[in-house]
C-alpha cells in the first residue's frame, strides 16, 4: 500500500471515518514488531483487504477509551518524541517545533516534548526506554524494531519534492559529466564512491543494494569514502576528484542548482531511471519516506489519538508549510527496506544467531528423534551386514594379487608426484628418482642411479646445514629445511626439503626418503617484498620502515648514556617549486641524484634513508663520548652535506642547485627513549631549520620539544574548552568623541577550569596553526550573531565588530555557511563589521576583492585591523569594500610625545579623510591619547580608558539601557 502512495499525488487530508479506520488499524499493530510475511496471490490480497477494511470499519465506530483528565494542578504525563537529527540539534528542533504544537492542542490530555538524537544517542535513548515515540530514517526504523521491539509506523512522512508530494524517495548514483568511462553501475568495479555515511539509508544502503544486483559488492569491487553529513560533502569530493562517484539522496542534486551550489550540466546520474509522479530521476528503485512510531509500553488510545492527529494534517497547509513538508500518510511498507538490510548484511542482519544445545533439542526434537531411530535402524542393518561380510573378508585374505595390485597404484602415485623423490640406500647413493626429480634437475634417472646427492649441491648451501642433515638422519629423526641446489646447466635453484628414514617391518632403517619442492619462485617473491617493504622504489635507499630498525636496533644494544649515535633529517629547501615548474620526471631525477650524492658522502660511517617527499634522514653512530662532543660532530657532518650540494646537479642538460635544511638530534638514554622520540626530536630541529629561512643546520635543545609540547597541550585542551563550554564572549565599548556608545569589539576569553583565565595570546596562535581557529571563529560567529538579533529586539542599534581568520575567509564554504548563520539567528547584517589584517590581501588580491563585494552586498561592513603594521600598500584601500581602519594601539601610546607617532597617524587620518573611511583608535588608555586625537576630528574610539573588556551579559547591563 506504501509503495502506491509514493506514485501520487497527496493533495487531500484523510476524513474522520479514513482516519478511524487507519489509527485502529495501527493500534493492533503498533505492539508488534516489524515482520517480513510471504507475499499473498492477489486474489487472496484482496479479500484479505476486503475483510481488515469490513473490521476496521466496524471498530472504527466503537467508543474510545477516554483518558481520565488531569486534575486540577496536577502536572501532565509527558510524552517524549525522538527526533533522529542529521545536523545541528537546533536547526532539527526548530523545524520540528509546529508539529509539537499541534500535538499538544490537539491532545491536551498528553504534554508532548520533541528531543533530537544522532544516532548513536537514538540507540541508546530507545534501548533505555527514555522515548514514547520516535521520527526516523527507514532503514534506522528496522534496525529499532528488530533490537528493541518497535512498533509499526502510525504514519510515514510526505515530503514535498520538485513541486510534488511524495512519501517515497530513492538514491542517486553520479559522477562527473566528463567521466566518460563511468555510464553504467558495472563501471564502479575498481572505483571509489563517495558517501555522507554508510548506515544512512539514501546517503549509502539504497546505491549499495542496487549494486549488489549488479554483482558489486561494497569495500570489495569498490572503495567507499565517508564524507560525514551534509551530503553536500559528497558533491564537494566528487568534484574535486577525489572520489570517481558519489552516492546522494534524490532531490539533493537539483536543490544544490537551485541554490547556485553546483552547476548545472557538471554531473551526470549514473544508470538513470525515471518513476512515474516522481519527479527526479534516480539511480535505485523507491523506499518509503521517514516512519513515525510508538514505542511498545505506549499507550494503545495514545498512539491512536498520534496517528490520527498526524493524518489529519492537510496537506499544503500552513502547518506543513512551517514544516517544510506535505504531511503525513498512511504507513508505507518497509519491508522492501528489511530485505535490503538482509541482502547487504547490514544490522540487524550482520551477524548469526547464537543457539544452545537445549535451544537446538527443543525446536527440532521430532527431526533429533527421527534422526536417532534412523541411526538406530542404519547400525543394526550394519551389524547384519558385517557378520555376512566378515565370512567373505576370510576368503580375500587369501587373494595376495590384491597386495601386489595396491603396490603398481603406490608406485603409480609416487611416480606422478608434483614434488621430486628420491630414494637412497644407507650411504646415501641413489636408488630411485622420479619423473619430477627429471624436470626439475635436468638430470635423467639413468645418469644419477648410484651416485650421491652431494653433486647437486650448491656452494651457497652452508657446510653445517649438511652436517646438522647428517645428523638428524643419524639419529633416526626427520630432518626438515631449505637446500641450494645445481641444476644439471649450473642453474641455482631453491628447494624446500624433507628427509626422512626408510624402514622395514622390524624397525630397522634400510633407506632414506626425500621429497623435495622447488621453492624458488616463491624464494624471489619474498625477496622483492622484502625490497619493497624496506627499501625506496625510486632512489634505491632504505625508506622510513628500514630506518626504524636500524634506530630500534642502535637503542636495544648495550646500554649507555653518551648520547654518542645522532640523526640528521634533510630537508630540500622549496623542492616543491621546483617539481612544479619543471614536472615529476626531473623532481624524481633530482631526488635520485640528490640520494646518491648523500649516501656517497657518508660512505661506511653512517646509514642514508628516504623517510619520503623531499626528505633523507642519516644515521651516524659512535660520533663522541659524550652529548656536547656527538652534537659538535652531527653539525660538522651536516655542514660538508650543506657544502656537498653548493655544486650544481646536471640533470638532463641542466645544472640545478638546491640547498638543505637539517635537524639533528643526539641520542638520549636507551632506557627512556623510542624510535618515534628519536625522529620527533630531529623533525622538531628540522622545523626550526626551515623557520630561520632553510640553508642551515639546527641541533634539538630541550625547549624546543617543550614549547611543542604546550602548544600541543593548548591545542587537546582548546578543542576540549570548544566542547564543553569553557569559551566565553567578551565586549569592549567604542565611543564617539562625544561619549556616545557606537558599538563593541567581540573579544573571546577562556577559562580553564584548573588553570583559571587563559590569555588569548596563549591560545589564538596555537590555534591559527591548524583549522581549529576555524572552529573558533564559527564559535565567535554564531555568539556574536545570536548577541546581534537580541540587541535588534530589544531596539538597541549598536554595531558589533568581529575579527575574521584569514583562514576561515578563504574556506569556500564560508560565505554559504555565514549567509546561513544570519538567516537561522536573524542577524542583521547591516550591524556586523568583519576586522581583517592586511595578510588577507596579500595573495590572490582579485578572488578576495569578489569575495569581499558578495558579502558587502548583504550589508556587512569590512574594517583593516593593525592598519600600518602589516602589508601598508595603499592599491588595495583602492579596490577592496573597506569601510573603516583602524590604527594599531603601537602608533596611539607614544603619539602625544613622539612627533614621529603624531605623524604616522595624522598620516592614516589623512588617507581615510580622502577616501571617506571610518578611522578606530585602539589602545587608548590615557587622558593624554584621547585629547591628542580629539583635536583631529571624528575617530571612533576604543581602550581601558574608556572600558575593559567584560563578559557579554555583564557588559550589556551596563552599556545598555533599558538592560536586555
Amino acid at each position: 500500500m506504501g509503495g502506491l502512495a509514493g506514485h501520487r499525488r497527496f493533495n487531500k487530508s484523510y476524513s474522520s471515518k479514513e482516519i478511524g479506520l487507519i489509527a485502529l488499524r495501527i493500534t493492533y499493530r503498533s505492539q508488534e514488531p516489524l515482520r517480513v510475511p510471504k507475499p499473498l496471490r492477489p486474489a487472496a490480497y484482496r479479500l484479505f483487504v476486503w475483510l481488515a477494511a469490513a473490521v476496521l470499519f466496524v471498530a472504527a465506530g466503537l467508543p474510545a477509551r477516554a483518558a481520565p483528565p488531569a486534575e486540577d494542578g496536577a502536572a501532565l504525563p509527558v510524552a517524549r518524541i525522538a527526533i533522529l537529527s542529521f545536523r545541528s540539534k537546533e536547526i532539527t528542533l526548530a523545524r520540528w517545533q509546529p508539529l509539537i504544537d499541534h500535538l499538544n492542542a490537539e491532545i491536551p490530555r498528553v504534554r508532548f516534548e520533541q528531543h533530537a538524537y544522532s544516532n548513536r544517542e537514538m540507540d541508546a535513548a530507545v534501548a533505555r526506554g527514555e522515548v514514547d515515540f520516535v521520527f526516523v530514517q527507514p532503514s534506522h526504523y528496522v534496525v529499532l524494531t528488530y533490537t528493541h521491539r518497535l512498533s509499526s509506523p502510525l504514519a510515514t512522512l510526505v515530503n514535498r519534492e520538485g513541486g510534488e508530494a511524495v512519501s517515497m524517495f530513492g538514491g542517486v548514483i553520479f559522477s562527473r559529466a566528463e567521466r566518460a568511462d563511468i555510464e553504467g553501475l558495472t563501471d564502479l568495479r575498481g572505483k571509489t564512491v563517495a558517501t555522507p555515511d554508510i548506515s544512512g539509508l539514501g546517503g549509502f544502503q539504497m546505491q549499495a543494494y542496487e549494486l549488489l544486483q549488479h554483482g558489486l559488492r561494497p569495500f570489495r569491487d569498490y572503495q567507499v569514502l565517508e564524507t560525514d553529513q551534509p551530503q553536500d560533502r559528497v558533491v564537494e569530493a566528487v568534484l574535486s576528484g577525489r572520489a570517481d562517484a558519489g552516492f546522494v539522496r534524490t532531490g539533493l542534486l537539483e536543490a544544490m542548482q537551485a541554490a547556485g551550489k553546483l552547476e548545472a550540466g557538471a554531473v551526470k546520474v549514473v544508470a538513470a531511471r525515471r518513476h512515474q509522479q516522481f519527479p527526479f530521476p534516480s539511480s535505485t528503485a523507491l523506499y518509503p519516506e521517514w516512519p513515525f512510531a510508538a514505542m511498545t509500553h505506549v499507550d494503545r488510545d495514545l498512539a491512536r489519538q498520534v496517528a490520527s492527529t498526524l493524518l489529519s494534517i492537510p496537506h499544503d497547509g500552513d502547518l506543513a508549510r512551517q514544516m517544510r513538508i506535505s504531511g503525513f500518510t498512511i504507513p508505507g511498507d518497509y519491508r522492501s527496506i528489511d530485505h535490503l538490510l538482509r541482502d547487504l548484511r547490514l544490522p540487524p542482519f550482520d551477524q548469526l544467531p547464537e543457539f544452545t544445545l537445549a535451544e537446538v533439542w527443543k525446536r527440532w526434537q521430532s527431526a533429533w528423534l527421527s534422526l536417532i531411530a534412523a541411526i538406530a535402524s542404519l547400525l543394526l542393518f550394519s551389524v547384519i551386514r558385517l557378520l555376512g561380510r566378515n565370512r567373505e573378508l576370510l576368503a580375500i585374505q587369501h587373494r595376495l594379487e590384491d597386495s601386489a595390485r595396491e603396490i603398481a597404484r603406490l608406485g603409480q602415485a609416487v611416480e606422478q608426484s608434483p614434488e621430486s623423490i628420491i630414494i637412497t640406500d644407507l650411504d646415501g647413493n641413489i636408488l630411485y628418482v622420479n619423473r619430477a626429480f627429471e624436470t626439475s634437475t635436468g638430470y635423467t634417472a639413468k645418469e644419477v642411479i648410484g651416485l650421491n646427492p652431494r653433486i647437486f649441491k650448491s656452494p651457497r648451501t652452508a657446510p653445517e646445514v649438511h652436517a646438522g642433515l647428517w645428523a638428524t638422519l643419524s639419529g633416526g629423526g626427520i630432518w626438515q629445511g631449505e637446500l641450494a641446489n645445481l641444476r644439471r646447466d649450473g642453474s641455482e635453484f631453491q628447494e624446500s626439503a624433507i628427509i626422512s628414514p626408510i624402514k622395514d617391518a622390524d624397525g630397522r632403517v634400510f633407506g632414506y626418503l626425500a621429497v623435495k619442492q622447488d621453492i624458488t619462485a616463491r624464494k624471489e617473491a619474498e625477496e622483492r617484498i622484502h625490497r619493497l617493504a624496506y627499501y625506496d622504489s625510486l632512489t634505491g635507499l632504505p625508506n622510513r620502515g628500514r630506518l626504524n630498525e636500524l634506530l630500534a636496533h642502535c637503542l636495544a644494544a648495550t646500554p649507555r648514556i653518551d648520547h654518542g649515535d645522532a640523526l640528521l633529517l634533510v630537508n630540500i629547501d622549496r623542492f616543491k617549486l621546483i617539481n612544479d615548474a619543471r614536472g615529476h620526471q626531473l623532481g624524481d631525477a633530482l631526488l635520485t641524484a640528490l640520494g646518491r650524492r648523500l649516501d656517497e658522502r657518508v660512505g661506511e660511517a653512517g646509514s642514508v634513508a628516504r623517510m619520503g617527499a623531499d626528505e633523507y634522514a642519516i644515521l651516524l653512530p659512535q660520533l663522541g663520548a659524550d652529548e656536547a662532543a656527538t652534537a659538535a660532530a652531527a653539525r660538522q657532518w651536516a655542514d660538508r652535506l650543506i657544502a656537498s650540494v653548493a655544486q650544481p646537479l646536471h640533470i638532463d642538460d641542466e645544472a640545478i642547485t638546491v640547498t638543505f635544511s637539517i635537524g639533528v638530534a643526539t641520542f638520549p638514554d636507551p632506557a627512556d627513549s623510542t624510535t618515534a622520540d628519536v625522529l620527533r626530536r630531529a623533525d622538531t630541529a628540522l622545523h626550526r631549520a626551515k623557520d630561520g629561512g632553510g640553508n642551515q643546520v639546527a641541533v634539538f635543545e630541550s625547549h624546543m620539544g617543550e614549547a611543542i609540547a604546550q602548544s600541543f597541550r593548548i591545542e587537546a585542551e582548546l578543542r576540549h574548552a570548544l566542547a564543553h563550554g569553557e569559551l566565553q564572549l567578551h565586549l569592549q565599548p567604542q565611543t564617539l568623541p562625544d561619549g556616545t556608545l557606537s558599538g563593541a569589539e567581540v573579544l573571546v576569553r577562556w577559562q580553564h577550569p584548573l588553570e583559571g583565565p587563559i590569555p588569548p595570546g596563549r591560545f589564538i596562535p596555537v590555534a591559527e596553526q591548524s583549522d581549529l581557529i576555524v572552529e573558533l571563529s564559527a564559535f565567535i560567529f554564531r555568539e556574536a550573531c545570536l548577541l546581534l538579533a537580541r540587541l535588534q529586539a530589544a531596539g538597541v542599534d549598536l554595531r558589533l565588530s568581529v575579527n575574521l581568520s584569514p583562514r576561515h575567509f578563504r574556506k569556500h564554504s564560508f560565505i554559504p555557511w555565514l549567509k546561513g548563520l544570519l538567516a537561522d539567528t536573524g542577524a542583521d547584517p547591516h550591524r556586523l563589521t568583519l576586522e581583517v589584517t592586511e595578510g588577507l590581501f596579500i595573495d590572490n588580491l582579485s578572488e578576495t576583492a569578489a569575495r569581499m563585494d558578495e558579502l558587502c552586498a548583504l550589508g556587512i561592513h569590512f574594517s583593516i585591523d593593525d592598519f600600518g603594521t602589516g602589508y601598508s600598500s595603499l592599491a588595495y584601500l583602492k579596490r577592496l569594500p573597506i569601510r573603516e581602519l583602524k590604527i594599531d594601539k603601537g602608533f596611539i601610546q607614544d603619539a602625544p610625545s613622539d612627533p614621529d607617532d603624531a605623524a604616522l597617524v595624522d598620516a592614516i587620518l589623512a588617507v581615510a579623510q580622502n577616501l571617506h573611511l571610518e578611522v578606530v583608535a585602539e589602545g587608548i588608555e590615557t587622558p593624554e591619547q584621547a585629547t591628542f586625537l580629539s583635536t583631529r576630528g571624528r575617530i571612533i574610539r576604543q581602550g581601558y580608558l574608556f572600558g575593559r573588556p567584560e563578559p557579554a551579559e555583564l557588559w550589556l547591563q551596563r552599556w545598555t539601557t533599558p538592560p536586555l
